[in-house]
């Protein structure tokens, strides 16, 4: 019997609330050491090239900034402005093409956690828009149709739904060719379960966490035969298994419901910042899809709701 038809229900209401109205608050809380913070330290030996202005401190605050609230950057510049017209502070805004060079580089210090102890992995991808850039597919009858490229965003995510790993392709990316980057951002150890659909379903794939020690959950398709039955591999002895006792039995017993994680964190991550990058170069496109986990791993902190099973 299908799992999809279980009800649960939220355990923790009041203080799941609470986290709700806090992440759309605008009340922004600036430090007290702003004005020291605010430009770049200039040191004593320069490297090549023109001393940056303003640190990455500043420049991060902005760009953070410009997610939450989807600004474009010349508005962003006017918003913050406004910001220290309000607190009485009169410092330098940087110009919307700073904010642009500089953001590979300042968003580029911005890290993910890593994997805790005894825990699971669960990967997934996603496309998202690029703004601005087109390409031209032309069809056998020689008529032109115009589509938008978009770009793969491949995410692993920890138990407690924080953002572990991140990678940015293009869209012809095949998923399964980003399992060892995924792995070793996330510090994926021996032990270890790796979750996902069926699309990361190869033999490389299970071969690979075989030497790595890590366990796959990932469901082979109907149509999947086992490839040697006197020295199974793990995959074959899933094959094996499904068509014994069915689907959900393996589901069940694998606890494969936990792969629900990844899709809510994708779904949520495209609901509160869009489904486009705004950026234009890839760098920045790259450093933009960074700064989207990063955040989103802030507001997850802030508090997720506990569910138990209806009865």
């Amino acid at each position: 019997m299908s799992n999809n038809n279980k009800k649960y229900k939220v355990t923790n209401w009041r203080e799941y609330n609470t986290s709700l109205k806090q992440r759309g608050s605008l009340t922004i809380w600036f430090s007290e050491d702003i004005d020291q913070s605010w430009l770049a330290v200039k040191e004593g030996k320069q490297d090549r090239g023109r001393p940056f202005i303003y640190s990455d401190t500043s420049m991060n605050l902005m760009l953070t900034l410009r997610h939450i609230f989807r600004l474009a950057l010349r508005q962003l510049t006017g918003f913050v402005e406004s910001l220290f017209v309000l607190i009485g502070k009169v410092l330098p805004i940087p110009e919307f093409s700073r904010l642009s060079k500089r953001m590979n580089r300042s968003l580029s210090a911005l890290c993910l956690p890593s994997l805790e102890g005894a825990s699971h992995l669960i990967i997934d991808s996603t496309g998202l828009k690029v703004f601005g850039e087109k390409e031209w597919l032309e069809t056998k009858h020689g008529k032109q149709y115009q589509r938008k490229v978009w770009r793969k965003l491949h995410i692993g995510v920890g138990k407690q739904g924080i953002i572990v790993a991140r990678e940015m392709t293009n869209h012809l990316t095949d998923d399964r060719a980003c399992v060892p980057s995924l792995l070793n951002q996330a510090g994926a150890q021996e032990g270890n379960d790796l979750l996902a659909d069926g699309g990361y379903d190869s033999h490389e794939v299970y071969n690979y966490l075989a030497n790595k020690k890590i366990k796959p959950i990932i469901p082979p398709p109907g149509h999947a035969v086992i490839f040697s039955a006197n020295n199974p591999s793990l995959r074959d002895q899933t094959i094996d298994y499904i068509k014994k006792k069915g689907y959900w039995a393996w589901y069940n017993k694998n606890d494969y419901g936990r792969r629900n994680k990844v899709e809510n964190t994708l779904y949520r991550l495209k609901t509160l910042f869009g489904r486009k990058i705004v950026s234009r170069n890839w760098s920045n496109q790259n450093a933009e899809t960074q700064l989207m986990c990063y955040l989103l791993n802030r507001m997850t902190s802030f508090g997720m709701p506990k569910t138990v099973k209806a009865i």
